[in-house]
């Protein structure tokens, strides 16, 4: 895995909401308070073509959340080194968007969906 770059460190909040944007307006999830460390991995590109998410917490779990975006139908946000407990704030946190949830069973499943995102260009 490459870089990863934390924005937004465990207890920070972001808003989604954008002033004077009605498409985001509507959007079910109007911020969100950071359960665990939170940014991106240099690299690896999203749905949306931009750096892939991810969570990053302080236990062994890895897999992914994929979330509903107004300007992206799905947009899949990594989880590593997550506890039970992380795992599941994560998903109580995005649930108003969430679309899929997947917990990998071993590093080579975990692997095999991040090198789905790597940027080969």
């Amino acid at each position: 895995m490459n870089k990863i770059i934390i924005e937004n460190t465990k207890g920070s909040y972001k808003s989604f909401e954008i002033e004077n944007d009605p498409i985001w307006k509507e959007y079910p999830l109007k911020g969100v308070t950071y359960p665990v460390d939170y940014g991106h991995i240099e690299g690896y590109k999203s749905e949306d073509d931009q750096d892939l998410d991810i969570f990053v917490g302080t236990g062994s779990l890895n897999g992914y959340i994929k979330v509903w975006r107004c300007d992206t139908p799905i947009e899949t946000k990594i989880v590593s080194s997550v506890t039970e407990e992380e795992w599941n704030n994560i998903i109580a946190a995005f649930n108003p968007v969430l679309k899929d949830q997947h917990m990998c069973s071993t590093q080579e499943e975990f692997d095999s969906v991040l090198d789905q995102f790597k940027n080969n260009n």
